[in-house]
């Protein structure tokens, strides 16, 4: 779809959806009866503070933003905040970019570029951070490196998801849903005190989520005829203790199981595996969501984490704080990645990962000109990783000339271990009514080590993967066909940050940012099949690559207008992105097939952000938010040692990124119907660093649309919602095989979806 058409859609969408002919009553959830804003309080800074008053890009969504927009799990959040793109990868990753940088690779080697936090945690893994939304009290999305308060892995951004606490007053809240799809939902919480002076507080969540496949399997010998459908459970379990009005703790437990019958499977896009007789004639797929799947049985991730905060008030201008925390994952998937029903490409993984984290804070507020914090962090973390391909079908090794075929396996094990150790301090100083100015520096020494073993057989492995043992490499061996290497490697970095802002009633909050970030570095976890024939060869992969290193200035404006009915936000940028870790899979001059990990370059993006939300009247709000990003590579050296940067376009960048929403509250009386519309713009982009032409999606727009009856004290609603109504096709995700075993392959949104659901509360 054309972009001029997706604006015309854009307008025409809303116009047909806002009961302008309403008469105005009652007040949305977000606005206060005079028709002012809410006041949204976040910790963007580890430290409390109003949104309108924190000089940095932040979108702070509340419960109710989330409700308003029918945000189901965090990918839902890309259409609505700006320059970011939050997918499902295939392996149960999350795929994050903010204004352009992050990371695409599902592997544990990877590290994400932008980070995520529940509960002031980071998530070291991309895996399990695709997180679910329930009983959230706000998601605060930081664009821009956070390298000094957040540390590595911040070099886009940071997400922080803040989990609804525990509260003094009980309640019981229970909520169920049903829709298109086979998708059914349940949601509970409680929340209350738990002793008779209230100093010790509970809260309980629980939720399952679930519904069928949005793929129709068409593989004839099919268990099922349906891919990638959703079956999770997750809990949480709080607890807030205050002894006194000087020390809290709070104690957070959560575990989540998802366990779908299918892992989810990519459709075609090119033509079949041209390295394999038996497909190379197949045509791309002609319905998006029609595939063709044998390796796709199996499907399965457990998270789990306790975490511990204690915070204590030395005097009225220093207080302590403690974050102490351990999370593990495991994940076991099948993934058909051949776009056939043939096995030509099934991949194995199995992993399991565990991480301990500790932060130590001290603070300084005074109420005078000064703030400061300083803290120190720890970080370590062990990923083991067994995986593998096995490929039944004979496979042409001679790259076309058909002078050798035969099936073809692999078994491989990543060992791989980090230990992170920073200090890190920020201080702002009020150096007038007006002016203040913020310093700020972050030094962190990180060890990373990798044992990687592998072997490469002439064969088919079968759907169960055997163990590394079984290929018996010898020790400290660099034969590509018997791999086993031991790495290791010190990185260290040093990320200052500048700010100076400007505060006053005429002219809201106006500030300048200079921060670095950045990503760790490591060794590529693939090392061995990227072409080796000899030992030279290898030992040049094993060697480590650098940290990714980005610089962003930044000029921004806050403001709350008229009589506080519009918070406006804009902000713009400019970022030197040095040493890029890009991932994909090429072609050698030879006809080889390449995994190439490395640092290829660098890039500069730059651009601009606006975020609007207005109330014109008490029962109607409006919102608008408006992204615009140019991102190019300055340097991209290839697996041939080529630069192509002046070919190539970074991917998840679209120059354009957009939301208009309205929300309209009619009072019956006895209750209040409420009715929500919001159109997302999306221009065109790739999703794969080759820029293959089929893995390019052109711009597109999705139109959502929901309508509540809500009772006057907000103890029961009932809604009906839908989202892509216009069942747009758009891809998400994708992969270039073209090399080997010769496909493109993509992952697609969710297509049109509808919900019925029903809540209510026990206060």
């Amino acid at each position: 779809m054309k972009a001029n058409m997706n604006i015309k859609t854009l307008c025409c969408g809303l116009l047909a959806l806002i009961p302008l002919t309403l008469p105005p009553t009652a007040v949305s959830n977000m606005v206060a009866a005079e028709g002012v804003i809410e006041e949204v309080v976040v910790t963007a800074r580890k430290r409390d503070e109003r949104l309108t008053d924190t000089p940095l890009s932040v979108t702070a969504l509340t419960a109710s933003d989330l409700s308003r927009f029918q945000v189901e799990d965090l990918g839902d959040i890309q259409n609505i905040v700006p320059n970011l793109s939050f997918n499902l990868g295939d392996a149960a990753n999350a795929i994050i970019y903010i204004r352009g940088v992050g990371q695409r690779d599902s592997l544990s080697f990877a590290d994400p570029g932008v980070g995520v936090y529940l509960d002031d945690v980071y998530m070291g893994r991309a895996q399990g951070a695709f997180l679910d939304v329930v009983d959230v009290e706000r998601i605060e999305v930081l664009r821009g490196p956070q390298g000094t308060l957040y540390g590595r892995n911040t070099i886009g951004g940071a997400i922080k998801y803040v989990s609804a606490a525990p509260t003094a007053t009980p309640y019981f809240a229970v909520e169920a849903g049903v829709g298109n799809f086979g998708a059914h939902q349940l949601k509970a919480s409680w929340s209350g005190p738990l002793n008779a002076d209230g100093s010790l507080l509970g809260r309980v969540t629980f939720a399952h989520l679930a519904h069928d496949g949005y793929n129709e399997n068409q593989f004839a010998g099919a268990a099922s005829d349906t891919d990638g459908d959703k079956q999770t459970f997750a809990g949480r379990l709080q607890l807030a203790y205050s002894p006194s009005d000087d020390l809290r703790f709070h104690l957070s437990v959560d575990r989540s199981i998802s366990s779908p019958d299918r892992s989810i499977t990519p459709s075609r896009v090119s033509a079949g595996p041209t390295l394999v007789q038996r497909t190379a004639a197949f045509e791309p797929a002609s319905d998006p969501f029609k595939v063709e799947a044998n390796f796709n049985d199996v499907e399965r991730l457990e998270v789990e984490g306790v975490a511990l905060t204690a915070q204590y008030a030395l005097s009225d201008a220093f207080a302590l704080k403690s974050v102490t925390a351990f999370r593990q994952l495991d994940y076991e998937t099948h993934i058909d990645l051949d776009g056939t029903g043939f096995e030509v490409f099934g991949v194995y993984v199995d992993q399991r990962q565990d991480q301990f984290s500790q932060e130590l804070q001290i603070a300084y507020d005074a109420g005078g000109q000064v703030q400061a914090l300083l803290g120190i962090h720890h970080f370590s973390e062990d990923d083991l990783t067994p995986d593998g391909i096995s490929n039944s079908q004979p496979i042409d090794f001679s790259g076309g000339a058909g002078t050798f075929f035969s099936p073809y396996g692999t078994v491989s094990e990543n060992d791989q271990s980090v230990e992170a150790n920073a200090i890190f301090g920020e201080v702002s100083w009020a150096v007038s009514e007006a002016w203040e100015l913020t310093l700020g520096a972050r030094y962190t020494a990180e060890s990373k080590a990798l044992k990687r073993k592998a072997c490469q057989a002439l064969g088919a492995l079968g759907m169960v993967l055997p163990t590394i043992n079984d290929c018996n490499p010898a020790p400290n061996s660099s034969n590509p066909f018997a791999l086993n290497l031991n790495l290791s490697e010190d990185f260290s970095k040093v990320t200052p940050k500048l700010g100076l802002s400007y505060r006053s009633e005429a002219v809201g909050l106006a500030y300048f940012a200079y921060a670095r970030g950045f990503k760790s570095g490591g060794f590529d976890g693939r090392i061995g099949y990227n072409s080796a024939s000899d030992e030279s060869a290898v030992n040049t992969q094993a060697r480590p690559y650098d940290a990714e290193v980005a610089d962003t200035f930044e000029i921004g404006w806050k403001s709350v207008l008229a009589d506080g009915r519009v918070r406006l936000s804009m902000a713009a940028f400019f970022n030197d992105y040095q040493d890029l870790q890009l991932s994909s899979f090429s072609a050698t001059p030879a006809g080889g097939f390449a995994t190439v990990f490395t640092n290829a370059g660098e890039a500069e993006n730059f651009g601009f952000e606006a975020e609007l939300l207005a109330s014109p009247t008490p029962n109607l709000l409006v919102s608008l938010n408006l992204g615009y990003l140019d991102a190019e590579y300055k340097t991209f050296i290839n697996a041939a040692n080529e630069d192509v940067s002046g070919d190539l376009t970074p991917i998840n960048s679209p120059d354009f990124t957009g939301n208009v929403g309205v929300q309209y509250t009619y009072s019956l009386g006895w209750a209040n119907l409420i009715f929500g519309a919001d159109v997302s713009l999306r221009s065109d982009y790739f999703v794969d660093v080759n820029n293959l032409e089929a893995l390019h999606q052109d711009s597109f727009s999705l139109l959502g649309a929901s309508v509540t009856l809500e009772s006057k004290d907000d103890s029961w609603s009932v809604s009906l919602g839908a989202k892509n109504l216009l069942d747009e096709a758009y891809i998400t995700h994708g992969f270039d095989l073209t090399a080997f075993p010769g496909v493109g392959l993509a992952y697609y949104g969710h297509p049109r979806t509808y919900q019925l659901q029903a809540r209510y509360r026990f206060f």
